[in-house]
């Protein structure tokens, strides 16, 4: 897999998955959002929905939360599928290894692809944002993309 940075901001991180051998087959789409306060019950979704109790849940909270959101075209738990989220998944851990904050991998079916001619529509990359943001449901500042901001590391 290869994991094209699309946004690097202080809070957030953005990239395109696509496979190793075909760039233009995107995988799925990894957005890294550092919330700079405390995990909250809601923000790992799978416990949030299980009725767990928060008294309970309450204990393995960390002081900061970082959102991690995978956006893909496929059901992932497919046999074939699985290889390819597996290294998406050590692509996270690895990314997080050393981060003292407390993370959750949502997941997310979408339809549509990101669609740029670079560098003439670097504006499409964040409006993409926006829309992966929406389907999240999770409060993911977006930012505006512009040329100009692609001329250093981080925009």
């Amino acid at each position: 897999m290869r994991f094209q940075r699309l946004i690097n901001s202080k809070d957030l991180e953005f990239y395109r998955v696509t496979e190793q051998k075909n760039i233009e087959d995107v995988f799925g789409y990894l957005v890294i959002y550092d919330k700079r306060k405390p995990a909250v019950l809601k923000d790992f979704t799978v416990f949030y929905k299980s009725s767990i109790e928060p008294k309970i849940f309450e204990n393995s909270l960390k002081k900061n939360h970082i959102y991690v959101l995978f956006f893909h075209f496929t059901d992932i738990e497919e046999e074939e599928e699985m290889p390819k989220f597996s290294k998406v998944i050590h692509f996270i851990e690895d990314l997080l290894k050393f981060n003292e904050s407390s993370y959750y991998l949502d997941n997310y079916l979408i339809q549509h692809k990101l669609k740029f001619e670079c560098p003439l529509e670097y504006e499409k990359i964040g409006e993409f944002l926006e829309y992966l943001s929406k389907i999240s449901k999770r409060q993911i500042p977006c930012i505006k993309t512009e040329r100009k901001k692609y001329l250093n590391l981080s925009q």
